[in-house]
């Protein structure tokens, strides 16, 4: 099968070219459309040349910054391949990675989605690689810090689950992370793709709650492994978590099954933004202060 890779970059810089060309020295791989969304100069200038003489690599750029939803829907509109692999622009490939997606892939019911294992620099897995049900809860447990009460009382277990031992062959989990996701070009365009109202954040737990409820699974395979830099976009913190917070509040909306549940999670709005937000400025502080 055909494999297209689909990268969002929004103002990323170095980390974009090793990215690129871990995608690059994948034989499986047959072609990569970069959606710019904005970048500087530099940046610009360096795919320009990327592009150049190289049919494997597409640009796709004049929308300006839509979101990374929309973007990676007109990066699969642009795209060849049966497959799609999304990738982040701060992600890099390891060794055997997309092989092994691939293969997991081919495997799975139709209508599933393929994660990989995130890594931080150190070695260490990076959270959000393989999730728990997302709720109100389970987000204002994990937001606040309520999870160092999990051993207690499980009511207060985080979900997000970098912390419990990597499992020794694929599972299925609720969630997978958007900075590396494989899906069938297929089920991607009969799922409607991402939903293009997210903005940034949330759009992933969308798309993997959506392909439960088609009747696939949502697969993490720990043996697939992606370096994930993250935070390389030189965004505000603060604008980022916004989106990340008006994003939770779309979803339970979207996802109520009943009017007291949609007032619910309105009413649950403002705690929400409110923990995101308070603990962007915290740790916006922190930087600050060194």
């Amino acid at each position: 099968m055909s494999i297209s890779a689909i990268i969002v970059s929004y103002k990323t810089g170095p980390a974009l070219k090793e990215c690129v060309r871990a995608v690059q020295a994948e034989n499986l791989i047959d072609d990569l459309i970069i959606v710019d969304n904005g970048n500087e100069a530099q940046t610009i200038a360096w795919m320009d040349g990327a592009v150049e003489g190289n049919a494997a690599i597409s640009l796709v750029r004049g929308q300006g910054n839509v979101g990374f939803a929309r973007a990676c829907n007109l990066g699969a509109k642009a795209t060849k391949g049966e497959v799609f692999l999304f990738l982040n622009p701060d992600a890099v490939l390891q060794e055997s990675t997309t092989a092994l997606l691939a293969e997991r892939l081919k495997a799975a019911r139709p209508g599933s989605i393929i994660g990989a294992r995130l890594l931080n620099r150190d070695g260490s897995e990076q959270r959000g690689a393989r999730r728990g049900r997302l709720t109100p809860w389970s987000a204002l447990v994990s937001m606040t810090g309520l999870s160092r009460f999990a051993p207690v009382h499980p009511v207060f277990s985080d979900m997000h689950q970098e912390d419990q031992p990597v499992p020794n062959a694929p599972i299925s989990v609720h969630a997978i992370s958007g900075a590396c996701m494989m899906i069938r070009r297929d089920d991607y365009l009969r799922l409607g793709g991402f939903d293009e109202r997210y903005f940034l954040h949330v759009e992933d737990l969308d798309l993997c709650r959506r392909v439960r409820k088609a009747g696939g699974d949502v697969i993490f395979v720990p043996g697939a492994e992606v370096l994930h830099y993250g935070s390389t976009s030189k965004s505000n913190r603060l604008v980022v978590d916004w989106h990340k917070a008006t994003g939770l509040v779309r979803y339970f909306y979207k996802f109520a099954h009943s009017p007291l549940e949609k007032l619910g999670a309105l009413i649950l709005a403002l705690p929400i933004i409110g923990a995101v937000m308070l603990r962007s400025l915290a740790l916006s502080l922190k930087e600050r202060l060194g």
